[in-house]
């Protein structure tokens, strides 16, 4: 029984009659045959757990005492050129015996003395360590000179769960997939399960590892009942030849019609040396052809092979699935054809014409002229228009629904739409057509459309946009000047006016209503004294006052016009004035005032006088 078989009885069957067959299995794997007895012989490597539970502590059965029995029934069994190395785990991993190899009946004594020194005293059961160490002694093993042709066998004896605690950096089951894939499908792996409670489900997934090439088996003996045929049962000869074979499907990517696969790598090995032939089954008659190697493949007893494989594809071939078959003949029969199947997909051709549409200039609001696409593809279906890009409150008016492809070409009608909201501007975005049909992909053509605004509405848009910038800048002038928007408007109004009064101080008049002058009430930006104060005209000077504004500020200038003028003591010709300024004209002495306009402090020379 082959373990394609074993795994659908593993469903059905009790738990006697699963370790009746899986014995069984194992010998149709395993057992003896003198036509196929490899040169080499087995090299069995025996990994037992050790620790307390298998002798009964913690209130399970003792059955470390059958698992020694069956361990000593493997060395009486074993034949002349075999070797055997036995490791024990609990905790930690041991090496009982090493490649110690069957040559007469002493050397089964020793192993028989090493087996029965066994005891089961150990804490924990750090099963993954026990793989790896087992699997780094498998290579070794077949990195041998005499490798060639021998077997190795590895059989692992537990009866619970994988426990780790307070292990440093312990080992996990599952981390051992490295060195699976490093062997190369060479060893046979065989986990029996002994113990009553919960099995440990990692063993099935490491067991069931694509890397073992189906060398991989959980038998489950509850209690180690069915141990004594096990010993009998597991030979060191394989006697059924069989090949294993499988095609990773990441290697069947879509494909382009009339181009060449990439090689297609079956993984193959087999249990006999073989030649083996390869033949194409194309049931839909595609017209696909196989390039096989240029000769026979060799197949070498337990060393796995890659065969590649290319295919032709027609360049008329329809796009889509073909359900095609790889059949593997072997050259004397000794094993039947197997069959692959290539469910391979021939990639549709889809290409879109032009490449680039103008759609021209349209205003705001409106559907643009006709443009026609052309689709040419190999595949029925349909398809939607999108636009992506620069698209927005840009949409497809035409066509409003779904797109019909046939083989061959079909032609597409396209207006866009252009919401009455948008702006004027240039446009480029992108037409993308994208199938239904997963195994084609998206085309895409290029499209520019630039957009126009109606003159009225420009108009508008830029009225509005004067007033909002006036807007702003009243409120920026506002915010730096401290000011009301009626401030700032009276601050205009009056911008060009003197501010102020004049006191006469000298001669005093004869009415004290003619003291003071008010400068502010004149409205004026300019005024002569001898105009103000009529005994200035009796005088041969006279001056006039000015407003002039400097770095943004306003001030009042006195301005010498004839004769001669001092102010503060001091003779000028023109002279910015501040609030209390004595003015002087001959007789005449006035004082300027200006509230909140104080003359600044004149900076000192940095002199002393004493």
């Amino acid at each position: 029984m082959s373990f394609r078989y074993f795994k659908h009885w593993l469903r059905f069957s009790s738990v006697q009659s699963i370790i009746v067959l899986a014995l069984v299995s194992i010998y149709n794997l395993c057992g003896a045959s003198a036509q196929t007895t490899p040169k080499g012989g087995i090299d069995w490597i025996l990994v037992v757990d050790t620790s307390a539970s298998m002798r009964g502590v913690g209130g399970t059965k003792n059955i470390f005492e059958p698992v020694k029995n069956s361990i000593t029934e493997f060395v009486n069994t074993a034949r002349l050129g075999d070797t055997v190395t036995i490791y024990t785990f609990d905790k930690d991993v041991t090496l009982n015996a090493d490649d110690i190899k069957i040559t007469s009946n002493p050397d089964r004594g020793k192993l028989k003395q090493i087996i029965s020194s066994l005891q089961a005293e150990g804490v924990r059961t750090h099963t993954g360590k026990a793989v790896q160490k087992a699997l780094q002694h498998s290579a070794l093993l077949n990195k041998r000179a005499d490798a060639l042709g021998r077997t190795v066998s590895i059989v692992f004896l537990t009866d619970g769960l994988e426990d780790v605690r307070g292990i440093p950096n312990p080992v996990l089951i599952p981390s051992n997939t490295q060195f699976l894939r490093e062997q190369q499908c060479k060893p046979y792996i065989f986990f029996v399960s002994l113990g009553f409670k919960e099995h440990e489900k990692q063993l099935n997934d490491f067991a069931s590892n694509p890397a073992l090439c189906g060398k991989g088996q959980v038998l489950r003996d509850p209690g180690g009942v069915q141990l004594n045929k096990l010993a009998q049962n597991i030979r060191p000869v394989l006697i059924t030849p069989k090949l294993d074979v499988n095609l990773p499907t990441t290697n069947l990517q879509p494909v382009l019609p009339g181009t060449t696969t990439e090689p297609l790598n079956i993984n193959s090995i087999s249990n006999v040396n073989a030649k083996v032939s390869l033949q194409l089954e194309d049931p839909q008659q595609s017209g696909i052809r196989l390039i096989p190697p240029d000769r026979t493949i060799d197949l070498v007893a337990n060393q796995a092979t890659v065969i590649p494989v290319r295919l032709q594809i027609p360049a008329e071939a329809k796009g889509g699935a073909s359900s095609l078959r790889l059949v593997l003949a072997i050259a004397d029969q000794a094993i039947a054809p197997i069959t692959i199947d290539l469910p391979l997909t021939i990639q549709s051709k889809l290409q879109i014409q032009p490449k680039r549409i103008d759609f021209g200039s349209l205003e705001v609001g409106k559907t643009t002229e006709t443009q026609t696409l052309v689709v040419r593809t190999n595949i029925s279906g349909i398809a939607s228009l999108q636009l992506q890009g620069n698209s927005k409150e840009i949409s497809v008016a035409e066509p409003s629904a779904a797109i019909s492809l046939q083989p061959g070409e079909t032609k597409i009608p396209v207006q866009l739409q252009v919401a009455d909201s948008n702006f004027e501007s240039d446009r480029t975005f992108t037409l993308v057509l994208t199938p239904d049909n997963s195994i084609a992909s998206h085309v895409s053509t290029e499209a520019h459309l630039h957009i126009l605004m109606p003159l009225g509405r420009k108009i508008v848009i830029w009225l509005l946009l004067g007033l909002l910038v006036l807007l702003i800048t009243l409120i920026v002038v506002c915010l730096i000047q401290r000011k009301t928007p009626l401030e700032l408007v009276e601050d205009f109004r009056t911008r060009k006016r003197l501010e102020g009064a004049l006191v006469v101080l000298e001669p005093l008049p004869q009415s004290s209503q003619d003291e003071e002058i008010s400068l502010t009430h004149l409205q004026k930006g300019r005024v002569c004294l001898s105009d103000l104060i009529p005994v200035i005209a009796a005088t041969n000077s006279d001056a006039e006052l000015v407003t002039v504004w400097r770095a943004g500020k306003k001030n009042i200038d006195l301005r010498c016009l004839k004769g001669v003028i001092f102010v503060n003591t001091k003779k000028i010709n023109t002279d910015e004035l501040y609030d209390e300024d004595i003015i002087e004209i001959d007789n005449v002495k006035l004082q300027f005032n200006w509230i909140e306009h104080q003359r600044p402090s004149e900076p000192s020379s940095g002199q002393t006088n004493f």
